[in-house]
């Protein structure tokens, strides 16, 4: 009787030790086989914020700083990972005395994040359209980190 209770014990030990161990079977891991999945491309709206974070579409002004706007924008590719735009960067406050209050630039929104349904652009870069840039626009060489609503 007791070699009755028994026997089942050991076949169920005997199947359990001859069975592959591991995630998928496969010495301890995952095979993966194929190339990385790619990235979907964003197909929603996308905005950008300004600085108190008031969303816009194609802006014709965005204020930037509080010392600097962007005035006159004319955008093309729009929702696009690299919208571009002509326009003026204008000081707005602090401007150093003999020069100019604007100067014509190009702008370039890049780093889309997502939102929930909607993305906006992380960054912009500035560009004189005509080098040097005014004493007050200096350190806008680089991208500028945009207002991003929490996620």
């Amino acid at each position: 009787m007791r070699l009755r209770r028994l026997a089942p014990c050991a076949v169920l030990t005997v199947f359990l030790t001859a069975l592959p161990t591991g995630c998928g079977g496969v010495n301890g891991g995952v095979r993966v086989e194929g190339p990385a999945p790619t990235a979907i491309p964003w197909s929603g709206p996308v905005y950008v914020a300004d600085l108190y974070g008031r969303a816009w579409q194609r802006p014709r002004t965005i204020e930037l700083t509080e010392l600097i706007s962007l005035d006159r924008l004319t955008w093309r590719d729009w929702g696009a990972p690299k919208p571009r735009a002509t326009g003026e960067a204008s000081c707005t406050a602090g401007c150093s005395a003999g020069q100019p209050r604007s100067y014509p630039v190009q702008v370039v929104l890049s780093h889309r994040v997502r939102r929930a349904s909607v993305a906006y652009y992380g960054e912009a870069t500035i560009t004189p359209v005509h080098p040097p840039a005014p004493l007050w626009a200096t350190g806008f060489d680089r991208p500028e980190t945009l207002n991003l609503p929490d996620g």
